[in-house]
C-alpha cells in the first residue's frame, strides 16, 4: 500500500515536470521567434496554462509525498518536512479552480483572498516549523498529548480538506452546465472531467471522514487519491488533445451562457467582414484582438467569443487566413516582387512565421507556390488556339 502511495507522489512530480518543460518550450518559442502579436498571445496563454498545471501538480505532489512518509513511518527521518504539506493543502483548491477558469476562457486572475487560507495556515504553523528536530520527533511520537499544536494541526487538516471540497463541487456544477449548453450532440471532453471532479469529491470526503470520524479510513482515502492520480496520468497520456478539446467546448458553452447581452452578433459579423475585405485591417502588422475590437466598438472578450463560437476560429487563425491569401495574390500578381517584401506587405512581421504558416496553409513554400502558379499560367497561355489568319 505504501509503495503504491509513493508511486502516486512520483506520478504527480512527473506531471509537474512535464508542465514546466512545456511552459519553458513555449516561452522559448515566444522569445526566439518574432511572431505575430496574436500568435504571441496564444503562446503566452499556453505558457500560463502549463505553468499552472506544473505548480498544481507539484503542490499536490508535496501532499501525496507527506502522506507516504506519514503512513510508512518515515517522517522521523525527514523531520524538516514534517507538516510542510499543510499550506500546500490550502493551495490545491484555488490552483485547480484557477487552472480550469483559464482553460475555459474565464477570468485568468483569481482574487487574492482565495489564497488567504494558505498564507494564514503557513503563518500559524511558523512556530512549529521553527522547532528543533528533537521537539518535532517528540511531537511525532505524541510524548506530550497536551501540546496545543495537536489540535491546531488537526483543525487545519480538516479545514483544508473541507476548503478544497468547495472548488471541485463548483467546477463540477460549471462543467455540467456547460455540457448542457454545448452545441455538440455529445461533447466528448466534458465527461472525463466530470468523472475527475466526482472522484475528487469522493476522495476528499473520505479524508474528512477519516480525520473527524474514523481514522482507519485514512489509508483507504490515501489509496483512493493515488488511484485518482493514476487516472489523471492515464488521461493525459491516452488523450493528449483532451485538454484542448475541453478548452474549445467550454469556451463555446460560456459564450452561449453569456449570449453577449444586448449585442447584435450578426451586425458585428457584417462590420467585421467589411473591416477585413474593404478596409483590409489585417494589413496592419500590429493588429491585435483589442485593436480590432475597438474598431468594432465592442470588448475584446466579446470579439473572441464571437470568433470562437460563430466562426470556430481563434483571432490568430482568422487574421492569418486573410494575410496568407493576400500574400498569395501578391505572389501571383507581382512576380518580380521579393518574398520578403510580400510578407511585410500582407501584414506579417516575421519571416520564419510567414514561411511556416504559408507552408501549412498551401502545402508548399512561397517560392514553390509562385513557380507553380507561373507554370500554370504559361501552360494556359500555350493551350490557347491562335486566331485565324485574316484572308
Amino acid at each position: 500500500m505504501n509503495t503504491f502511495i509513493a508511486f502516486g507522489a512520483g506520478l504527480l512530480f512527473l506531471l509537474a515536470i512535464s508542465g514546466f518543460l512545456n511552459s519553458r518550450k513555449n516561452a522559448e518559442s515566444v522569445l526566439s521567434d518574432a511572431v505575430d502579436s496574436d500568435f504571441e498571445e496564444e503562446k503566452k496563454y499556453l505558457v500560463r496554462i502549463d505553468n499552472l498545471s506544473g505548480i498544481l501538480f507539484f503542490t499536490a505532489g508535496i501532499v501525496q509525498l507527506h502522506l507516504y512518509l506519514e503512513l510508512s513511518d518515515q517522517l522521523r527521518n525527514v523531520l524538516w518536512f514534517f507538516n510542510l504539506h499543510i499550506p500546500a493543502i490550502f493551495l490545491i483548491g484555488p490552483l485547480t479552480y484557477l487552472y480550469f477558469e483559464t482553460l475555459s476562457g474565464g477570468r485568468s486572475v483569481l482574487r487574492f483572498f482565495h489564497f488567504f487560507p494558505a498564507f494564514g495556515s503557513a503563518i500559524v504553523m511558523i512556530p512549529f516549523y521553527l522547532r528543533s528536530n528533537e521537539q518535532k520527533a517528540a511531537f511525532l511520537a505524541n510524548e506530550n498529548p497536551q501540546d496545543p499544536f495537536h489540535a491546531v494541526i488537526l483543525t487545519l487538516l480538516v479545514l483544508g480538506t473541507v476548503f478544497n471540497l468547495v472548488y471541485p463541487i463548483g467546477l463540477f456544477r460549471n462543467v455540467w452546465r456547460w455540457r448542457k449548453n454545448s452545441s455538440e450532440k455529445r461533447p466528448v471532453s466534458f465527461l472525463p472531467f466530470l468523472s475527475l471532479f466526482a472522484g475528487t469529491i469522493f476522495v476528499l470526503s473520505l479524508f474528512v471522514a477519516a480525520q473527524i470520524l474514523y481514522m482507519p479510513l485514512f489509508a483507504a482515502a490515501s489509496a483512493s487519491l493515488t488511484i485518482l492520480i493514476c487516472a489523471i496520468f492515464l488521461m493525459s497520456v491516452a488523450s493528449p488533445n483532451l485538454t484542448h478539446s475541453f478548452s474549445e467546448e467550454s469556451r463555446e458553452a460560456r459564450y452561449k451562457e453569456s449570449r453577449i447581452s444586448g449585442l447584435d452578433v450578426d451586425a458585428v459579423l457584417v462590420r467585421l467582414d467589411e473591416l477585413m475585405t474593404v478596409k483590409r485591417s489585417y494589413l496592419d502588422e500590429s493588429l491585435t484582438l483589442g485593436k480590432l475590437a475597438d474598431e468594432l466598438g465592442i470588448h475584446a472578450h466579446q470579439l473572441s467569443e464571437i470568433l470562437n463560437a460563430r466562426l470556430r476560429k481563434s483571432f490568430r487563425e482568422y487574421v492569418t487566413r486573410f494575410r496568407l491569401e493576400e500574400a498569395a495574390a501578391l505572389l501571383i500578381r507581382e512576380p518580380e516582387r521579393s518574398i520578403l517584401s510580400v510578407l511585410y506587405a500582407s501584414g506579417f512581421n516575421s519571416k520564419s512565421s510567414f514561411h511556416k504558416l504559408f507552408q501549412e496553409y498551401y502545402d508548399c513554400s512561397p517560392s514553390e507556390f509562385r513557380n507553380r502558379k507561373s507554370a500554370e499560367k504559361r501552360n494556359d497561355f500555350s493551350n490557347v488556339d491562335p486566331p485565324d489568319a485574316v484572308s
